[in-house]
């Protein structure tokens, strides 16, 4: 039995694949120990954790750097650099801001300490490490009190004998990060960050799949990362800084899948949870980045290309020091969670806008068994509008344009700002809340297309199940298209990587993805571009996708920077039986008022059967999510499961 197990920041979300078929469930997640929601779910679901293939997404390397709360950490660098991460790149979040805010250092001076000893750009030592300073940094260890040490020395993609100098006098009980094993790429400030990073939540990362292992004991424990493939626990507990976008990487794998099965290669996602809602760009494939950056610190490992924003179910509505209303990015979280939870809240939120406008049914049992309370909801939103001169309604109608607003903004940063029509794309809509915006937001986008998929609710955790095992590999190596050796040093570099993959991934039968990261010389960015066995195909295609980029191309010489390897392990792709088709139109199972569109029938997507077309206003209800369908809106299922929306072209 396989079971998918997403941790969110208000749900956890379960998927079980076995002979009967598949199985969703969901938690209330418990963010002070976030494993007690894993063995909760296992329990209601009647599960063995001995029988399973766990494969989890964590957020517990993403919480830790975003709330600064990782281990006490020692970054050793070379003498002279102890400043790089305080200084980091100079750039400025806010350019004409005459007082700009200053950033909280994530180290302090004391924290960090710089060592003779100097490599220079050929990796060549220039300066040897001195034996009398490696001699005690066991005891400032020990007298600092640290619980694990990053080590980045200049050119150590190039050289590493210096890092492996200072780690063999490190005691043993230390985690420690290494920065030509967590990143073997140029760029000292992105590789200082990630190590850094790495080593700030290694522990925690560790300790906790560690207990899930011990008190689950489940067959295999698998991690998805920010990839979207998935790991062993103990090389994520040793990579922990891959676990960034752990979850959300999950829906875009699943996200792929349905795409090929509807042939819609063209998809914008949209992810909206209890806390945050997270879009992407699919063209076949998800785009990934080397550029991504949490809390402000790079991580130049290859994630996913996914953008955040602090909108989710969960986020507060609030009045702001001019009077006007806002929402978000603060959550009210799984505890105590909006105020129809009636946990303890007090501030509306999204939800309980929803609910009051009747998106939700009042009557609805979130996540299957959790009862809400209307009335307070009301109650909060007579309150939160009194100060707006607005009914309870009328308020709730306000905060849920607020949240569809910043959410749409959220996915014209992958699309009308990269360059993409969204009307050229479908929108993939999932998470828990997603269903009751994914109309709005269409509409707002000029989008006519809507895919909700099988299981919407927990889709994160059905995309843990399709995620083959896979690690990606890199180094750094500065080769000219022109060298007449030029293909056969990226040879040996491949031939190092494969190795180095093999002894990562001992006793899998690999299959490998190759590409080079390219640029003009002298620039400071590249283009990832697909190796080919031929320089002049590469050089082509560099030159083609920098038109599409740029809107140019230049005369100037061609550039190799890094080499990269993707190892996997070849899986079936995930698909979904196909359902019978019925011919007659399933009736609604009630009516409920919705705010500004009177009367609305339910209807029970657990009945619904392809072949049939209904139209809006309509409330489509499950166990994990409901989806709110507005007038001028068509929606029929396919075979395979999947809620395809139309949008009626004079709308």
């Amino acid at each position: 039995m396989f079971l998918g197990v997403d941790t969110g920041g208000t749900f956890t979300d379960f998927v079980l694949f076995d002979r009967s078929g598949l199985r969703f469930h969901k938690e209330l997640s418990t963010p002070d120990d976030p494993s007690r929601a894993i063995e909760q779910g296992i329990a209601a679901l009647g599960l063995d954790a001995a029988e399973l293939h766990l494969i989890h997404g964590s957020t517990v390397a993403t919480n830790a750097i975003l709330e600064r709360k990782g281990v006490k950490t020692l970054l050793i660098t070379n003498r002279g650099l102890e400043d790089l991460l305080t200084i980091g790149r100079q750039t400025r979040t806010e350019l004409y801001a005459l007082t700009p805010a200053s950033r909280m250092p994530w180290l302090s001076r004391c924290d960090t300490l710089g060592l003779s000893g100097h490599l220079n750009c050929e990796g060549l030592e220039i300066e040897a490490v001195q034996p009398q300073e490696l001699a005690g940094l066991a005891d400032l260890i020990k007298q600092g009190d640290y619980r694990s040490v990053a080590v980045c020395q200049l050119f150590s993609f190039l050289n590493a004998s210096h890092e492996q100098q200072i780690a063999a006098v490190l005691p043993d009980d230390l985690y420690v990060s290494l920065s030509h094993q967590v990143l073997s790429e140029y760029r000292e400030y992105e590789r200082s960050a990630t190590t850094f990073l790495n080593a700030y939540v290694g522990p925690l990362v560790q300790r906790y799949l560690r207990r899930i292992r011990d008190t689950l004991r489940p067959k295999h424990l698998f991690v998805m990362h920010s990839a979207g493939g998935v790991m062993d626990a103990e090389a994520a507990g040793a990579q922990a800084v891959k676990l960034a976008l752990s979850g959300p990487a999950g829906g875009l794998v699943a996200a792929e899948a349905v795409g090929r099965e509807l042939g819609e290669p063209n998809l914008l996602t949209f992810d909206m949870g209890g806390t945050s809602t997270d879009v992407a760009l699919i063209q076949g494939k998800a785009a990934k980045t080397t550029a991504s950056s949490i809390a402000g610190m790079p991580i130049a490992l290859p994630m996913l290309d996914i953008h955040t924003i602090g909108a989710g179910g969960g986020s507060l509505a609030w009045i702001d020091v001019a009077g006007l209303p806002q929402v978000g990015p603060e959550s009210a979280g799984a505890r105590p969670g909006p105020v129809c939870y009636g946990a303890g809240g007090v501030t509306p939120a999204v939800t309980d806008a929803n609910l009051v406008l009747g998106r939700i049914p009042s009557d609805a049992l979130l996540a299957g068994c959790m009862p809400l309370d209307r009335a307070a909801a009301v109650a909060a939103f007579e309150q939160y509008g009194k100060q707006l001169g607005l009914s309870a309604e009328e308020a709730a109608d306000a905060v849920v344009e607020i949240a569809e607003e910043h959410m749409a903004g959220a996915l014209r940063v992958v699309s009308v700002e990269r360059g993409h029509n969204p009307d050229d794309f479908s929108l993939l809509c999932f998470g828990g809340a997603g269903g009751l915006h994914a109309c709005s937001l269409a509409e707002k986008l000029g989008m006519h297309r809507v895919i909700v998929p099988l299981a919407s609710g927990a889709f994160s955790a059905l995309g843990m199940l399709a995620g083959r095992q896979q690690s990606d590999y890199s180094r750094s190596r500065r080769i000219a298209v022109g060298d007449g050796d030029a293909m056969a040093q990226l040879s040996a570099i491949f031939s190092e990587l494969e190795q180095e993959a093999a002894d990562g991934m001992a006793g899998l039968n690999l299959s490998s993805e190759r590409a080079v990261d390219m640029r003009y010389m002298g620039q400071g960015f590249h283009l990832t571009i697909p190796f080919e066995s031929k320089i002049a195909s590469m050089v082509k295609a560099f030159e083609a996708e920098h038109l599409r980029s740029y809107g140019h191309i230049l005369e100037r010489p061609i550039e190799m920077m890094t080499v990269r390897l993707t190892a996997f392990v070849e899986r079936p792709a995930l698909s979904f039986p196909q359902l019978p088709a019925c011919d007659e139109p399933v009736a609604p199972s009630a009516f409920s008022p919705v705010y500004g569109a009177g009367e609305v029938g339910h209807l029970q997507r657990s009945e619904l059967r392809p072949g049939c077309i209904s139209h809006g206003p309509l409330l489509i209800v499950e166990e994990t999510s409901t989806l709110w369908l507005p007038q001028g809106w068509s929606m029929q299922l396919s075979v395979q499961g999947h809620l395809l929306l139309e949008r009626n072209s004079e709308c």
